[in-house]
């Protein structure tokens, strides 16, 4: 399984691998990634072999740091590459599994070379760089959107839908209310700004939590991500209906107990949405290449699933006037919530499971 830098490309990883194990009683699987992605952090804690890669991908910036790192990208480009090469041939892998980001780019070349069968997961729909270089000679394309067809030069594609990270063991709201330390009644907003946190959601929320706390009377479950959890805990304090967390690991409690979600509009955030029917303000990331997250959240949107704010417009009220409007009426909530449960792919895992075993067994 080669892929990380972030949640969206490591967690649908985790779930087929899981998928996996619960399919074949003798299933060795082993994880390659970045050293500087979610991973390296991440699999270590799920018990997982990892193969650690010193690479980065070429930084946009033209800062400082950014012109440093580039200068050095071709040195950890060949040294990764000539590390995938004895990773495959001391593990001997029947397939070779892609799910995005630039650390799977190199496991999936040099299995590709050596004539091992590759499969490449997309979650996007707007293919990333890796798929879009890779897909022509993979063994299979499995793709989240049909929209992103028209940038491989490939036929050999289905669609499957986009894997979660839980489990079939999905808490009540109850439950997921008591292990998170919220209130028993009331709405939750939960906040989500993706696993590393979302600078311009957390410089939103700190501006102007008082107003959904005390003028909506709603509770706030907000996910700053690691890096900016201190700052904000002293900002904040122990206010009264904030509960601050760095990072949150169980993710259907967290979904189970929120009555809305002010989220970013990542590809396996919006499939966690659709899983568990859980009605969203989405605001994309307007840097994301071609503007994939807005793409992806026009998909809920258009199904009256979701509602979607601009980052451009947060500073001019619009989250503060929709998420009122919804969260003080809990039967739009819930006409909401049946919409997005309409949406959801429940057999992602099970279908690229199949496909993986049909390429092992080939």
């Amino acid at each position: 399984m080669a892929g990380g830098g972030t949640g969206g490309h490591l967690y649908p990883a985790l779930a087929i691998a899981r998928g996996l194990r619960e399919a074949v009683d003798e299933c060795d699987i082993r994880f390659s990634g970045s050293i500087y992605g979610l991973e390296a952090r991440i699999l270590p804690e799920e018990n997982e072999v990892f193969y650690p890669l010193k690479i980065r991908g070429i930084q946009r910036g033209l800062g400082p740091v950014s012109l440093a790192r580039n200068l050095v990208f071709p040195w950890r480009f060949f040294r990764s590459r000539w590390r995938c090469r004895r990773i495959l041939q001391q593990f001997k892998p029947h397939v070779v599994v892609g799910t995005g980001g630039y650390a799977s780019g190199l496991p999936l070349m040099s299995a590709q070379r050596r004539g091992i069968p590759t499969l490449i997961h997309e979650q996007n729909s707007y293919p990333g760089i890796t798929t879009r270089r890779l897909a022509r000679k993979a063994s299979l394309v499995c793709l989240t959107y049909k929209s992103s067809v028209e940038y491989l030069h490939s036929d050999g594609w289905i669609l499957t839908g986009n894997p979660v990270r839980f489990g079939q063991n999905i808490p009540s709201r109850r439950t997921a209310r008591q292990k998170l330390g919220l209130p028993a009644r009331g709405q939750v907003l939960f906040i989500l700004g993706g696993s590393q946190g979302s600078r311009p959601l957390n410089r939103h929320f700190k501006t102007h939590w008082q107003v959904y706390t005390e003028e909506m009377g709603a509770h706030l479950l907000w996910q700053t991500g690691t890096s900016n959890y201190k700052r904000l805990s002293r900002s904040l304090g122990s206010e009264k209906g904030v509960n601050l967390v760095p990072f949150i690991k169980d993710m259907a409690s967290a979904y189970m107990a929120s009555d809305l979600v002010v989220c970013r509009a990542g590809a396996l955030t919006l499939s966690e949405l659709t899983a568990l029917g859980k009605p969203s303000v989405l605001v994309p990331l307007p840097s994301a290449a071609a503007d994939h997250q807005t793409k992806n959240a026009k998909v809920l949107v258009n199904h009256n699933a979701a509602r979607m704010v601009l980052q451009s417009d947060l500073a001019r009220g619009a989250l503060e006037r929709i998420v009122k409007r919804l969260i003080k009426y809990p039967d739009r909530l819930k006409a909401m919530s049946k919409r997005a449960s309409h949406l959801a792919q429940s057999d992602a895992t099970e279908n690229i499971v199949e496909h993986i075993l049909r390429l092992a067994e080939a």
